[in-house]
């Protein structure tokens, strides 16, 4: 995994959007305390791992006066799809959540649909393959992501308390837990074989019956076979009857067939004998009407001709009279146009005018505006006379501040010359401290050594060799000896003290020799000063003289003005008059095309006049031959109204001539028909035995009813057969389990015992794993930890207690009697031992971790750094600016008007 990017909105002290680009490698992130360095690390565990210091709440984390902040991260990471990128987004303060992944094909970022805080824990969770809540926030706070205040204390804890605290980031509180949840197994499966035994014994009741069981299914098996046969047997014989017995009723039942249609014959040659006489008499009807239509033949087809001749007229007067209208239309339409095209010739006439008057005004109105632009010009720069004036006054003023600020300046660089001058240089000061410090140290070991003296002496025994001049010890020898000592130790303490009012007074004297010099070096920046100030006074100089040019100038041109205001006045009227011809021109610009169009138009409709013209000429004599064709109508109306009256009836003659010889035709064929019926009704009558087909019928209503029985019979024993097979079929399954049950007891036995023996072997491993892991672990962190010192002589051990010791030849030091530096290198080297062996995710934030190391070890620390080939990514945070020469990339972060600003080297 690798974070590429950070953006912070309104989150503490970065106001608006920020983004923090994070680099491969060993980043420092740099700036003053209280710049906003280690937001940057909160706000990634903020999002990422859903973790804030203890000492921030939300509110806190959210810019002063915002009602919300938001951070962004945005991190790659090998998934199964390769490398992928995905962009966290979360905010405080209000509820925001998202996850989008960045597809390279199309180049956009993809919303993963991810929109409360519990979807996005578990998105992170599988991320960062973690279980839950709790260890996600324990992989940051742990392990990632140490905050400052945690970096030394887990180590200074009491053994109880950092057992607690490595057991749970090392994962070894497994085996506690193990042990914990192992130890109600062995019951649970006694409980399990308890209940078994008990399963058993029932089983082993319930299945004594099945013997019985087995004999009465095979017996009513038997029972259901013999019924069977029976059934066959009767069905058979109940067949054979039913086929004669069907012969015979259709026998009976075609007699009665042939009855119903001998009484249908007689009912339908009775009707065909009525419609006969009907059909006879309506050819006689139709015969007559035939002799009326030919009398009046000629007289239908006259007016037939006149009525078509009438259509055709009446047609044609309909298209005058549309002619008529159409020409009576285009009458008005020219007289409107003529309108038009004189109203145009007048307008023509305007727009010639205007024209003229537009030639003849030409250099008066270009004279007008020029002037009336001019006079504006200068009535807008009226107020830059006293402006000008104004700024000139300003010049002054600053010119004359700027010089007073020089002269400050000189006499400054005299004072601080003459101060230094007076002063003893603070590197001589420093040398006689030295000294002093020297000489303090050598009486200390004196001292120390005078100590170890007496205490040797005061323990040696009478008659043994003197510690001091191997002489035969004894009493007054000791006490001179001892007082010796004593003495000096006395002396040696008033010298350090004499000493030590010296140095304060030397340090203190160096200080302020100290600060003199600095002002000393602010020398050539105070001349800079001074020749940035005089460069300035040069520059104000050249603008006032410009603005004083300028200003005379302006007044110049100012004078001038109602003289041209005369002279404008004068073009007044010319240019009234230039514009409302400029006005009439534009108006009428289009006249010449438009007469020119109507005009075309005039004779364009007079000639579709003259065409409307022409085409009524070809109806005239129309009203005449309309008179003539309806009085030829009116003559011959009586005869074509006789003929329409009988033309359907007489056109009916040949069609009921030959239904007359259909129907007779048919009533001879239904006589034929029922002769050949009452013959086939007396050979049926003969073929048909009735009381045959009784004695059948009541042989076959027995053998059904024998039938039903012996079939309810079957089904009852049928019913009986299945349930005694469920049954036996159920007792088997209930001796199946019962073998299942007894297999089971025996690998439950099994697991008891495996259980007892897992359970007491899980205690014990805790402890030797804990064993193994710091071992590895402290051999890792001694490596780490002689490249940060720089020293072969000191070795560091991590105990099984996770208590940090420091060899240093003989001495044991353990981790509270070590000074700040070494207790800072001995807990960085057992944090990057346990990141490299538990940091899966490739990252890591350092938060001061170079607290109390100098120059040379904090480049050994980050040379160590670089060579951790776990880690894709680890970032130092850091008040210490010496690390901008010594990591790969520098992100420097500095606060201005209490906003964070970033900038990245």
């Amino acid at each position: 995994m690798k974070i590429q990017q950070v953006a912070l909105e309104d989150i503490k002290s970065y106001e608006g959007r920020t983004e923090v680009p994070i680099e491969g490698g060993v980043t420092a992130i740099l700036g003053e305390n209280g710049a906003g360095k280690s937001t940057i690390q909160e706000a990634i565990g903020f999002a990422l791992f859903d973790s804030l210091p203890r000492r921030v709440n939300i509110k806190d984390f959210v810019r002063e006066g915002a009602n919300s902040g938001t951070v962004e991260v945005v991190f790659e990471q090998e998934t199964q799809n390769g490398t992928e990128q995905f962009r966290v987004t979360r905010s405080a303060g209000r509820s925001n959540y998202g996850v989008h992944r960045y597809d390279p094909e199309t180049e956009e970022w993809v919303d993963q649909d991810i929109d409360s805080k519990k979807e996005l824990i578990r998105w992170l969770c599988a991320r960062f393959d973690v279980a839950g809540k709790d260890e996600l926030q324990g992989l940051w706070e742990s392990c990632i992501g140490v905050p400052q205040t945690r970096f030394l204390s887990d180590f200074a804890q009491r053994p109880g308390n950092r057992k607690n605290t490595f057991d749970a980031l090392l994962n070894l509180d497994a085996y506690e837990e193990s042990w914990e949840a192992l130890k109600d197994i062995p019951d649970a499966i006694e409980k399990q074989q308890r209940d078994l035994r008990d399963d058993i014994i029932g089983l082993t009741t319930e299945v004594q019956g099945l013997p019985d069981e087995r004999n009465t299914a095979e017996s009513l098996a038997a029972e259901v076979q013999s019924l069977e046969a029976e059934i066959d047997r009767k069905s058979g014989e109940l067949e054979q009857k039913e086929s004669e017995y069907n012969d015979l009723e259709s026998i009976q039942e075609e007699i009665e067939d042939l009855n119903q249609a001998i009484k249908s014959l007689n009912q339908e040659i009775s009707a065909t004998e009525s419609k006969l006489k009907t059909a006879e008499e309506e050819l006689e009807a139709a015969a007559d009407a035939q002799e009326k239509c030919e009398a009046n033949r000629d007289e239908c087809r006259r007016h037939r001709e006149a009525n078509d001749r009438l259509d055709e007229l009446e047609k044609q007067e309909k298209k005058r009279d549309e002619l008529e209208a159409k020409w009576d239309e285009q009458e008005d339409t020219i007289q409107e146009i003529e309108f038009e095209v004189n109203q145009l010739e007048s307008d023509l006439e305007t727009l010639e005018s205007a024209q003229e008057t537009l030639k003849t005004r030409e250099d008066e109105k270009e004279r007008y505006e020029e002037l009336d632009d001019r006079i504006e010009s200068l009535r807008d720069r009226e107020d830059e006379v006293e402006e000008l004036e104004q700024r000139v006054e300003e010049l002054t003023s600053e010119i004359d501040e700027k010089k007073s600020d020089v002269e400050s300046l000189q006499t400054e660089i005299t004072e601080i010359k003459k101060e230094w001058d007076e002063t003893t240089n603070p590197e001589e000061l420093t040398a006689e401290i030295n000294e002093l410090e020297v000489e303090r140290k050598q009486l200390k070991s004196e001292r120390a050594r005078l100590e170890e003296q007496l205490e040797r002496l005061r323990d040696t025994d009478v008659d043994a060799p003197c510690p001091t001049c191997d002489r035969p010890l004894d009493e007054e020898h000791r006490s001179e000896t001892i007082e010796e000592r004593e003495d000096r130790i006395e002396e040696i303490k008033t010298q350090r003290e004499k000493l030590g009012d010296e140095l304060s007074k030397l340090r203190d004297r160096r200080e302020e020799a100290q600060e003199v010099k600095e002002r000393v070096g602010k020398i050539p920046v105070l001349r800079e000063r001074i020749d940035s100030l005089e460069e300035d006074v040069g520059d104000l100089e050249s603008e006032k003289e410009e603005t004083t040019k300028e200003r005379k100038a302006l007044e110049e041109d100012l004078a001038e003005l109602p003289e041209l205001k005369s002279e404008r006045d004068e073009l007044e009227e010319a240019h009234e008059e230039y514009r409302k011809a400029e006005v009439r021109v534009e108006d009428l610009s289009d006249v010449p095309d438009r007469l020119e169009t109507k005009r075309e138009k005039l004779r364009d409709e007079r000639e579709a006049l003259e065409e409307i013209e022409e085409e009524l000429a070809e109806y005239e004599g129309l009203d005449d031959e309309l008179a003539e064709v309806k009085t030829t109508i009116e003559e011959t109306k009586s005869g074509y109204q006789t003929y329409i009256k009988h033309e359907q009836q007489a056109a009916q003659v040949e069609e009921r001539r030959e239904t007359v010889e259909e129907l007779q035709s048919e009533l001879e064929g239904l006589r034929t028909e029922l002769d050949e019926t009452e013959t086939e009704l007396e050979e049926a009558e003969e073929s048909f035995d009735e009381d045959r087909m009784e004695t059948l019928g009541s042989e076959i209503e027995d053998l059904k009813s024998d039938l039903a029985g012996d079939r309810r019979t079957l089904e009852h024993k049928e019913d009986e057969l299945e349930e005694v097979r469920e049954e036996v079929e159920r007792l088997e399954s209930k001796l199946e389990e019962r073998q299942e049950k007894l297999q089971q007891l025996k690998e439950l036995k099994a697991d008891q015992q495996f259980a007892e023996w897992v359970r007491e072997n899980v205690r014990e491993a805790g402890p030797k794993m804990r064993e193994i892991i710091t071992d590895r672990l402290g051999a890792r962190a001694n490596e780490l930890f002689r490249s940060i010192r720089g020293t072969s002589t000191e070795t560091l051990e991590w105990t099984s207690d996770y208590e940090i010791l420091v060899h240093d030849a003989d001495v044991r030091k353990s981790f509270s009697t070590l000074s700040g530096g070494e207790k800072m290198a001995a807990a960085l080297s057992v944090r990057l031992a346990i990141l490299e062996q538990l940091a899966s995710v490739g990252i890591a934030f350092l938060d001061e971790p170079t607290a109390n190391l100098d120059r040379q070890k904090k480049r050994n620390l980050v040379m160590q750094l670089k060579q951790l080939d776990s880690f894709e990514q680890l970032t130092v945070i850091s008040h210490d600016q010496t690390f901008d020469s010594m990591t790969d990339y520098t992100i420097s972060v500095s606060k201005d008007q209490q906003a964070s600003e970033v900038t990245v080297n």
